[in-house]
Order: structure tokens, then C-alpha cells, then sequence
């Protein structure tokens, strides 16, 4: 089981409380018929919806559950099908059954954009950390890759530029461009936009990803990107999931523009706490360390009872912190993101692919790194170094 010990005793009890709450969530065989599942949506819904797996789905691995992640992503990709014009399901209760709240019939039911590509996007993420073959084989999934990048795309491109549009109506049982439930009536939204970009990128399309890629870039507006495009044009006011999420999936990302995020995300927070839970992540995914630190503890303290905050705390306190990046389930790459306050970091039992790390962050001067076990040799990197790692051994890095 992963566990934290830090010189940090707040880092420490931070830990211990996210780590228990999210196991706390986990339903698998808590009443007949369940999936392998954990809850995921309100506390008051017993329910796991697709936004939230997709950003519960890390936390959760480093938590040992790869068996309720695979359930439940497989649940989804099985129900996006012709007759729904390739939209996955929003909500499910935990033995599978649609979720009634949701969904009406096969016309009217919660769907919007982003999330079709986030399921890809993050289903593909659970492989680099578990090298586990089913999240590339699966006959369900490997399905579901191909049609959100096709046969989705081409039913919701009404102009054919390879750009799928929502109606326009913001309303959420006809489709919304975006993840932010109260914005204005897009057409397109820069998070549906770079979530469609990061598959296209992780399935090797890119052409098609250099094209949306450019489209992108006519959204600069001197200090900032639109959030997207109305029936007028280009909209620039403060967009929210619309903004924050176009960079964590790759989308702009210039000085500038998160120069002028984290201005909005300072002044113009979210109301519901579960869309600030990406903030530390898209701030480590760009070196602003202490901002992303600012906003972990800010989840921390709330001690929020939504699952997402439990699951990505464990995410930032240890994927966050301590900068893993694996690849395909046999490879890693380490880069410290330890805040000032924070000078040291163990986080044991990592599980990547079939190996168990012990990995030892000294603020930003030294990586160690253990092999409990494994197959063989683990490729590790930190820095300029890398070092295959065979079971039994240590190696320290010094940057």
C-alpha cells in the first residue's frame, strides 16, 4: 500500500486523510451486482460520472485501484454508440445502470465535448503507469479510441474543418462545447478543443493535431486566448474550465497567457471546488510550483467532502510533488516540484507497470530512488541522467 512520509507533518496528516477518505469511496462488492467501481460525482449521487473518473483515474491508480479504473472506463467507451452519435454516457450507478438523473432517452441526456476525449486521453494515461495492455487491446476501448477521433468527430463537424461543434444552446441535455456548465453558448471551447488535440497527439494523428494546433493560435488575443468561438466569434472573457484546461492538455501554455490564468484564477476563482482541483496540476505541468503548492493546500484545508478533491490530493502529493511521468509501464521520469517549505518527500510503494518504488525527494538537490521489485531493469530519469534500476537496488541522483 503507498504511503508518505515527508518533513513536512502537514504534508504527512494531508496524506493520511486524503488517501483514507478516497478508499472510503471505493464500491466494488458493497452491494450485489457492482462493478469494480469507486463513487465518483456528489456525495449525494451514488453514481460515477466521466469527468470525474477521468481526473480521479491518478490518484486512484497510485491508490491500487486499476481494476475499478478499467471497469469503469470500459463502461463508458461500450456506451457511446451510433445511436447516441458516439457521445459516452455522463453518469452510471455502480451495477451498471445508466443514471435516470442524467439521462432521457438517446436524444436528451447529459453529454459535453471535452469529456469524449478526456476518456481517451486519460484511459491512454492509465496504461503509461500500469503498462497493462487491455488499455490498448480491449476491444471496447480500442473502439472507442478510433470512433471519438472519426466517427464522432465527423457527426458533430457541421463545417468539415475536423472540429466538432456543439449546438450553441448550453444546455447540457443537448450538448455543450465544454465542461463549464454555466458558460456562455459556445460552439467550440477551448477545453473540448485541447482535449480532442491531446488524443490526436497520443494516437500519432499529427497532421490532424498540427491542424488544431494552428487553429488555436487565431484565438491569441494579446495577452490571452479566447475561450471560444460563439455564433458572433471569438469570445475572450474568462472562461474558466474553457481556459485552465487548454494548457494542462497542451493547448498555448506561453508565459503570457499563464501569466494572465493565474491573475483570473486568483481574482475569478470557480464556485464549485472540484474545477479548482486541475489547478495544481496544470501549474506543475509548468513549473509554477508554489502557486500549484498554494492551491494543493488550499484542497487540503477544505477538507471537501467531494471524491475528487480526496483522489487528486493524493494525486499532488505525489505525482505532483515529486514530478512521475511514466511511460507505457516501463519507463519513469522524475522531477522535483517540492515547494520551498517542503524539503523532503518518500513516497513508497509506487506502483508503475510491474515495479514497486521507494522514491526520496530532496528539495530540488537529490532523487532516490529504490526498486522493491519488477520484472528487470526500470529505466529511471532524472534530469540529464538515466539509470536502468534492477530489483534490490538504489540509486541517488544529484541534480
Amino acid at each position: 500500500m503507498l504511503t508518505v512520509s515527508s518533513d513536512s507533518g502537514y504534508v504527512e496528516e494531508a496524506f493520511a486523510w486524503a488517501s483514507r477518505r478516497a478508499l472510503d469511496w471505493v464500491q466494488t462488492d458493497a452491494a450485489p451486482g457492482n462493478l469494480p467501481s469507486y463513487w465518483a460525482g456528489y456525495p449525494s449521487r451514488d453514481m460515477f460520472y466521466s469527468r470525474d473518473i477521468c481526473h480521479q483515474a491518478a490518484g486512484a491508480h497510485l491508490l491500487g485501484l486499476d481494476a475499478e479504473n478499467f471497469a469503469m472506463f470500459r463502461h463508458f467507451a461500450r456506451s457511446a454508440t451510433p445511436a447516441r452519435k458516439w457521445f459516452p454516457i455522463w453518469a452510471f450507478h455502480f451495477d451498471g445502470r445508466i443514471a435516470a438523473l442524467d439521462y432521457h432517452n438517446d436524444e436528451h441526456f447529459v453529454r459535453e465535448i471535452p469529456a469524449v476525449f478526456d476518456l481517451c486521453y486519460r484511459a491512454l494515461d492509465q496504461y503509461d503507469w500500469t503498462g497493462d495492455r487491455r488499455w490498448l487491446d480491449d476491444p471496447d476501448l480500442a473502439a472507442y479510441y478510433e470512433t471519438s477521433v472519426g466517427e464522432f468527430v465527423t457527426a458533430h463537424d457541421a463545417d468539415g474543418d475536423g472540429i466538432p461543434e456543439a449546438g450553441g444552446t448550453a444546455d447540457i441535455f443537448l450538448g455543450t462545447a465544454t465542461y463549464n456548465e454555466r458558460e456562455a453558448p459556445l460552439l467550440i471551447a477551448g477545453d473540448g478543443l485541447a482535449t480532442h488535440y491531446a488524443v490526436l497527439r497520443r494516437l500519432g494523428r499529427d497532421a490532424e493535431a498540427d491542424r488544431i494546433q494552428a487553429t488555436y493560435e487565431t484565438w491569441w488575443g494579446g495577452d490571452h486566448y479566447a475561450r471560444g468561438v460563439t455564433k458572433d466569434g471569438l469570445d475572450f472573457d474568462w472562461g474558466l474550465e474553457s481556459h485552465t484546461l487548454a494548457p494542462l492538455f497542451g493547448l498555448g501554455g506561453n508565459e503570457q497567457s499563464l501569466d494572465w490564468l493565474e491573475s483570473k484564477m486568483n481574482d475569478d476563482p470557480p464556485k464549485n471546488i472540484e474545477s479548482l482541483s486541475y489547478y495544481p496540476e496544470l501549474l506543475f505541468k509548468y513549473g509554477r510550483d508554489e502557486s500549484a503548492w498554494r492551491w494543493t493546500k488550499h484542497l487540503i484545508d477544505s477538507r471537501d467532502d467531494y471524491p475528487e478533491i480526496s483522489f487528486t490530493v493524493v494525486e499532488h502529493l505525489v505525482a505532483g510533488l515529486l514530478g512521475l511521468r511514466p511511460a507505457a509501464g516501463s519507463a519513469l521520469s522524475i522531477e522535483s516540484h517540492l515547494p520551498a517549505e517542503v524539503t523532503r518527500l518518500t513516497a513508497d510503494h509506487v506502483r508503475v507497470g510491474d515495479w514497486d518504488l521507494r522514491i526520496t525527494q530532496e528539495a530540488r538537490q537529490a532523487t532516490e530512488v529504490t526498486v522493491h521489485s519488477g520484472p528487470g531493469a526500470l529505466p529511471v530519469t532524472v534530469g540529464a541522467e538515466t539509470h536502468p534500476l534492477e530489483p534490490g537496488q538504489t540509486v541517488r541522483f544529484t541534480v
